[in-house]
């Protein structure tokens, strides 16, 4: 066993640092400098705890937009270190920050046919969600830019039953031509899409391109299209750290985005937690009559209520326990 020099300092959330620690064969030292950058990630998570969990991303652009770190790759690289080792010793939970690109895919089976039944049985009838959209004149989507930031949207448009498209860069013909078979079985609503993008040259280009794809090539008309963020005043309005390093000179799309708007280089990712999900929910429910939701949403509270009586009355007639 290595025997190893342990030099408690207090973190701002009341627990010790241990300032030198062995994992394995690797050793990490906190120094106070880096404890001081601990204490501030605490602080940023703190304050956006009903946000949790953040991206690394979007705990960076907190930090940089308080001014406690630079706007540089460097500072990106060494975050990324400190964070690891945060969780690995303790000081930040797992659960506070996670990784929205990587996922795994269960492919676990039953341990027996008893399990499956039970597990059927405790979800019968269960999942029903109404369409509170068919009374809407609207099809709606959401489209980002970021899977990284996926969820978040997922989550503030579920309830409103509006789909959530990541298109991830320049998006194929093929990818385009899923969404042109939608809007057919769609056909007698006006489509929209709601799009959320970085502003810099990629994701600045990237929803006009989609929009020539559609209409000239793909012969689709009609479509409105909304970009909701980030918009060159929300750089300015939220005081959003920009770039212009991120900026390749050289590259055609970088050249005409400093014509038109200098250089301002931003990720979607720097807005706070709170802002983007206010503008996701105010962007939907413009294009929504809010009183034909509120019915719809009346009368999936009935069906539900339906669905708990029939279930109750099956459970009864095989003899089980409906509590």
């Amino acid at each position: 066993m290595e025997n190893t020099n342990k030099v408690p300092t207090m973190g701002n959330n009341g627990k010790q640092i241990q300032k030198e620690v062995y994992m394995a064969r690797r050793v990490f030292t906190w120094t106070n400098h880096q404890v001081d950058k601990l204490n501030k990630v605490q602080e940023v998570l703190a304050e956006l705890e009903d946000y949790k969990p953040l991206t690394l991303r979007q705990v960076y652009y907190q930090l940089v937009g308080r001014g406690y770190i630079e706007n540089k790759v460097s500072q990106y690289g060494m975050l990324s270190n400190l964070l690891k080792w945060a969780r690995i010793h303790g000081h930040i939970a797992w659960e506070d920050v996670e990784d929205r690109v990587r996922a795994f895919h269960n492919a676990r089976g039953f341990e027996n046919k008893e399990s499956f039944i039970k597990q059927e049985i405790k979800n019968f009838l269960y999942g029903y969600r109404r369409h509170l959209l068919q009374t809407q004149e609207k099809y709606i989507e959401v489209w980002i830019e970021k899977d990284a930031l996926s969820s978040i949207f997922r989550r503030i448009a579920m309830p409103y039953c509006i789909p959530t498209v990541v298109c991830r860069g320049f998006s194929s013909v093929s990818f385009l031509n899923e969404f042109r078979t939608r809007l057919y079985y769609n056909r007698y609503k006006k489509p929209v899409m709601l799009y959320f993008g970085d502003f810099d040259p990629s994701g600045v280009e990237m929803l006009r391109a989609m929009k020539t794809t559609l209409e000239k090539e793909l012969g689709v008309k009609g479509i409105e299209f909304k970009r909701v963020a980030l918009q060159k005043e929300d750089i300015f309005k939220y005081q959003l750290p920009h770039n212009p390093d991120a900026l390749k000179k050289t590259d055609t799309r970088a050249r005409k985005h400093l014509e038109a708007y200098g250089e301002l280089a931003v990720e979607l990712d720097a807005l706070r937690p709170d802002v983007l999900e206010g503008k996701i929910r105010k962007a939907i429910e413009a294009e929504l009559d809010m009183d034909d939701f509120q019915r719809e949403l009346q009368e999936q509270k009935k069906d539900l209520e339906g669905i708990e009586e029939l279930k109750q009355k099956v459970y009864l007639s095989i003899g089980l326990d409906f509590k």
